[in-house]
């Protein structure tokens, strides 16, 4: 295990931003040679464009079966690079000019990286006690390691828990590129998923913001406004509970917040592949030439990798600027949608085939939302059910207007300032991404309000996350436009009044995790169970099938953590993600706990033999029926945490 005191995490951080900048930066810079940008913009869009590329090609090569490919494709980008600027003056960072607003700007992208990392940055770090992991959602996190394991041993990726049922509905690029940077340059697999890439990501979010701030040509103001929002953005549900007599408090936790950007590493990644899309997509609409067109399609078809939801914002705004391009009959502009609906269908289908679909619950979302027990309002529901009862159908709907009401203030928050618009402020906007913009927030919200997932359930929350990020560029305009119209004193008063609307919830959950990391509050794996996980690891081959039995491991009811830390396949592990994703673990649970329940020797041997499971991993202080009498097992490790016992391969074959 690598420690942050350790001279080799420091040393492989190096060597991540030197990855980075071989298989991102380069092929992404050679793209964008023939589009003139700033060297910032450059090195902004260069960079997620050739993050984009480098999933590709792990996705090619992964499906073709050639993964040593990605080497050679590393040689001929950079062969290519160094050809196309020997001589040139790319190199020359006198053009690089900081303005008067910049201090300013790089503070907020400092102070909001920082506070995006405390909630996610201390996920698997060392200490003498153990392996820690804090503070966003832990059973996600472990999840997305495991995940990006499979990914470097295997491609399409097997679902961490269950050996040999690939990865279904559900996206997972963001994986890929950091999984394919670990397989190439030979990086630490904790490190690189939860400490390097997520601070490139969050740094990232407001770089892709500022470039496209600067594409869109309104100025510092617009981009100080844009990057404070994606950073800071936070509900209102506090002012409701203090408006309902609860006091100053946070006890019931936000939709989406700034401070939370990085617990979803998907839907991180996707936004500021979203930003750099759109960007591409202004150009596009100035130069309506075929290469930024395929640029575009490029960014935007593989959006839906990153994140479904994302990139279903964006193909629903794609639509709609075809539909106009159609009636305004601009065919040329067509071909670029017909490929981005192309490239996203050639990532979506082979792992969301079966995904469902959504399902119609009505008004569900917000009367679930007003009879939660922190608000106190049960009663308004049982008032609108007995007007229900009784037909009287304009009280109902009155009820159900103030649930919406509720429900929509508290939740988004300030970012609603973006629903204050003229026409004159949205004019500032190219008028196709305007169009863009309304196709997407316009489906994401009937998706979010109105549905569910057949697979996933209430996950339609995502949309309204989607709506509530995107959202920041037109809240930051409705800022920009409307304080710019009032005088300097007005200013002042306006802008203090944001920030109390916007921070609260931000500075709360910063200054929860700090509690929690001071208090070393969070799932830890002790050392004693990494001894069993490391036995596991460098004393079995590497195709041995473990079995774990979880009533000593709460976590791995959840999550398959044991996958990574054994690096081995697993028989069940991780149910909870598992049926998250649709997949059926009836048959393999019955197995297990026939395995661990049964006293018949017979069946037991029986069912490990024709499973091929092993080994099994257990608590200490849990024991099998047929342990002790069982000639197919023997005990191979134990100590005060972990038990494993060994299925004899003698009569396993």
């Amino acid at each position: 295990m690598i420690s942050l005191l350790n001279i080799l995490f420091w040393l492989f951080f190096l060597l991540f931003f030197i990855a980075i900048f071989l298989a991102f930066f380069i092929p992404g810079d050679l793209t964008l040679r023939k589009i003139n940008l700033t060297i910032f913009q450059r090195l902004v869009l260069g960079t997620v464009i050739g993050m984009i590329l480098w999933g590709w090609q792990g996705f090619i090569f992964g499906y073709l079966g050639i993964r040593w490919l990605s080497y050679l494709y590393l040689l001929i980008v950079f062969i290519l690079w160094i050809k196309f600027h020997l001589g040139s003056n790319f190199f020359n960072l006198s053009k690089v000019r900081f303005s008067k607003g910049s201090l300013l700007l790089i503070s907020i992208i400092a102070i909001g990286t920082l506070s995006q990392l405390s909630t996610i940055w201390f996920t698997g770090i060392f200490y003498s006690n153990g392996l820690y992991f804090c503070c966003g959602n832990t059973s996600d996190s472990l999840y997305h390691i495991a995940l990006t394991n499979q990914l470097i041993k295997h491609f399409p990726p097997y679902e961490p828990g269950i050996f040999g049922v690939l990865v279904q509905n559900y996206h997972y690029w963001g994986n890929l590129v950091i999984g394919e940077l670990i397989r190439v340059f030979k990086l630490p697999l904790i490190q690189t998923q939860y400490q390097y890439s997520t601070l490139l990501i969050s740094l990232f979010l407001g770089l892709s913001a500022v470039a496209f701030g600067q594409i869109v040509k309104l100025g510092r103001n617009f981009i100080l406004w844009l990057v404070f929002f994606l950073y800071f953005g936070g509900d209102l549900i506090f002012l409701l509970l203090f408006a309902l007599g609860k006091g100053f408090s946070f006890n019931m936790s936000s939709l989406e917040d700034g401070a939370r950007f990085l617990v979803n590493p998907p839907r991180a990644f996707s936004i500021i592949v979203f930003f750099v899309g759109i960007s591409l997509l202004i150009l596009w609409l100035r130069k309506k030439d075929w290469y930024t067109g395929l640029l575009m399609a490029l960014v935007l078809g593989s959006l839906i990798g990153f994140k479904v939801y994302t990139g279903i914002f964006a193909l629903s705004g794609l639509a709609l600027l075809g539909g106009y391009f159609l009636i305004s009959r601009n065919f040329r502009m067509i071909p670029p949608l017909i490929i981005t609906l192309i490239l996203s269908l050639v990532i979506y289908l082979p792992v969301n085939n079966n995904a469902g679909g959504l399902y119609f619950t009505g008004l569900w979302l917000f009367e679930n939302f007003i009879v939660q027990p922190v608000l106190g309002l049960e009663r308004l529901e049982l008032a609108r059910v007995i007007y229900v009862q009784h037909h009287s159908w304009l009280r109902v709907l009155q009820y159900e207007l103030i649930f919406f009401s509720l429900f929509v203030v508290s939740i988004f928050g300030s970012k609603l300032i973006g629903i204050f618009q003229t026409k004159k402020s949205l004019s500032l906007l190219p008028s196709g991404l305007n169009i863009f913009m309304a196709g997407g927030f316009i489906v994401s919200a009937i998706a979010g309000f109105f549905f569910q997932q057949s697979s996933g359930g209430a996950n339609t929350f995502n949309f309204l996350v989607s709506i509530f990020i995107i959202g920041s560029i037109y809240t930051s305009l409705a800022c920009f436009y409307w304080i710019g119209k009032v005088s300097s004193k007005f200013k002042i008063v306006i802008v203090i009044l944001v920030l109390l609307l916007t921070l609260p919830r931000v500075a709360h959950e910063v200054s929860n995790n700090i509690m929690y990391l001071v208090k070393k509050e969070g799932f830890l794996i002790e050392n004693s169970e990494l001894q069993g996980l490391n036995y596991i690891k460098e004393k079995t081959a590497k195709s041995s099938l473990v079995l774990v039995d979880n009533r000593g491991f709460e976590m791995d009811k959840d999550s398959p953590y044991i996958s990574f830390m054994a690096d081995r396949p697993m028989f069940l592990s991780g149910k909870g993600i598992l049926e998250s994703h649709g997949i059926d673990t009836s048959e393999k649970l019955l197995l297990a706990n026939t395995i661990f329940m049964s006293s018949n020797v017979t069946e037991v041997c029986t069912i490990l033999f024709k499973n091929r499971i092993s080994y099994i991993y257990l608590s200490t202080h849990d024991n099998l029926p047929i342990e002790k009498s069982a000639s197919c097992l023997k005990n191979v490790f134990q100590n005060k945490k972990v038990k494993i016992l060994r299925v004899l391969p003698e009569t396993l074959f």
